[in-house]
């Protein structure tokens, strides 16, 4: 008896629902991987994300090989060849049932829906998975009965349901029974030219890197977490979004090393410990917007009055964000952090958006494309949630006239100016009273730009063209 697993966002052995059903069940196990240049480009992957996911699809084949379970990556056409390719292997290799840990998003679930109509046709079996997210999306109701929309008591009815069960993910694998097909990675031809700058040595590959990225979060951070976590120049995060994003490493691992530090405790004991573990369910609660509300992956905002907004676009302010050039120190350095390393402190991910959104005024679907473009943990529906909360035209969404000052923000979260003098070396001189909104004079001697807008009328014009929209 022959089964497939079919990998997608879960590049991993641990805590791999699809991947253990097969290897429980089935004596002889096969992969796939379905690999797609237009439609990573087409989903605005960045360049940087398919370099690691590469880098990770090598050493999963690795592990794969260990336990007799061939990798077999092969090229789609996009979404809408995916179907056919998984019926052909399928056919070919004599395949019994099909596993899949499944996507959110409207185009992965018109494939999956597409897929099991080949399979069934066929008389093949397919089984499949929430792996992301501790509930299937859509479970968590409401007391009308409705999804929710709102992240606190999303939450709250996320630990009230909550069962330790869910956690029972350890899993031994044994070596399965050898097939005669042997894995292709080595000779499978990506078509991935390399354009980033990101030094890689930042991102190592691989689930023990995960993994010891995680232990090393637990042990050494996870503690004055709450403390740390809104200091940019502090090294205060656990930095694992990108192994989440790619399923490297999953969400209920993370929770569960996590609570083992805390007596399986939600709501009470080390407050660095819940808030990141806070920051966990976020990422499941973007998941189940997506999947509740198709609308929003499909480029239209939560909120429909916000459709209404008078978006600005100028093409010299735009290329000045991108370049972090803007003027504004704090929203610079970020930008640059953004093209140096494919990644971006959270805090300063939300004062880039909001100022992007509200002073600048442009449309935040140009600002969330850019940073999948740019972002090697790019995750759909978590940058769409956080674009959507900064502009106010998503769900629990900051209120419309609620805009990050930058200043104020850099005074706040980097006091000493640490974090923007390793971004804009070219202010590395400036004394702390000044780094933050450098005098003219100093601007001009250090060659760094003046300010694209004015802070107040520009705040004045983002809340004028709010209300506009609502009458």
């Amino acid at each position: 008896m022959k089964s497939l697993v079919w990998f997608r966002s879960d590049i991993r052995m641990d805590d791999n629902p699809a991947l253990r059903e097969a290897c429980t069940n089935y004596s002889e196990v096969h992969a796939i991987y379905l690999y797609s240049p237009k439609q990573l480009n087409a989903h605005n992957e960045s360049n940087v994300k398919i370099d690691f996911l590469i880098q990770n699809l090598t050493i999963l084949t690795n592990n794969l090989n260990k336990f007799n379970i061939p990798l077999t990556v092969l090229e789609s056409d996009g979404f809408d060849n995916d179907s056919l390719l998984i019926k052909d292997i399928s056919i070919e290799r004599q395949i019994d049932k099909v596993f899949w840990n499944n996507q959110i998003g409207e185009d992965e679930q018109a494939r999956d829906r597409k897929t099991i109509e080949f399979l069934s046709k066929i008389n093949i079996e397919h089984e499949s998975f929430f792996d992301q997210v501790v509930y299937e999306p859509g479970t968590l109701k409401t007391g009308q009965g409705g999804p929710y929309s709102v992240f606190t008591p999303f939450k709250r009815k996320w630990i009230e349901n909550f069962d330790m069960d869910f956690l029972d993910i350890n899993f031994k694998y044994e070596v399965k029974k050898p097939s005669k097909i042997s894995s292709n990675i080595e000779s499978f031809n990506f078509q991935f030219i390399q354009n980033h700058t990101v030094d890689m040595n930042q991102w190592r590959p691989g689930e023990d890197e995960a993994a010891a990225r995680l232990n090393d979060f637990l042990k050494n951070k996870i503690i004055d977490y709450s403390k740390n976590r809104n200091d940019p120049i502090i090294d205060g995060t656990s930095r694992i979004s990108p192994y989440l994003a790619l399923g490297i490493i999953s969400s209920k691992r993370c929770i569960l090393e996590a609570l083992k530090l805390n007596n399986f405790e939600f709501n009470s004991g080390h407050t660095g410990i819940t808030k990141w573990i806070d920051e966990i369910v976020w990422r499941e609660f973007y998941k189940n917007i997506m999947f509740c509300f198709p609308k929003v992956s499909k480029g239209q905002p939560f909120q429909d009055y916000s459709k209404l907004i008078k978006w600005r676009y100028v093409e010299s302010e735009f290329n000045a964000w991108k370049e972090g050039m803007t003027g504004f120190p704090i929203v610079d350095a970020a930008m640059r952090q953004l093209q140096n390393e494919g990644w971006m402190h959270n805090r300063l991910r939300m004062v880039v958006a909001m100022f992007f959104t509200k002073n600048m005024l442009h449309d935040w679907r140009l600002g969330e494309a850019y940073f999948m473009q740019n972002l090697i943990d790019g995750d759909f529906a978590s940058n769409n949630g956080g674009w959507q909360w900064s502009s106010s035209t998503g769900t629990d969404a900051a209120p419309y006239f609620r805009i990050f000052n930058p200043i104020t923000q850099s005074t706040n979260f980097d006091k000493e100016g640490l974090f923007i003098k390793k971004y804009i070396p070219e202010l590395k001189d400036l004394d702390k009273s000044v780094i933050h909104n450098p005098p003219k004079e100093h601007r001009k001697y250090c060659k760094y730009p003046e300010p694209i807008l004015d802070l107040k009328e520009s705040r004045l014009r983002a809340i004028a063209a709010f209300k506009e929209s609502k009458s």
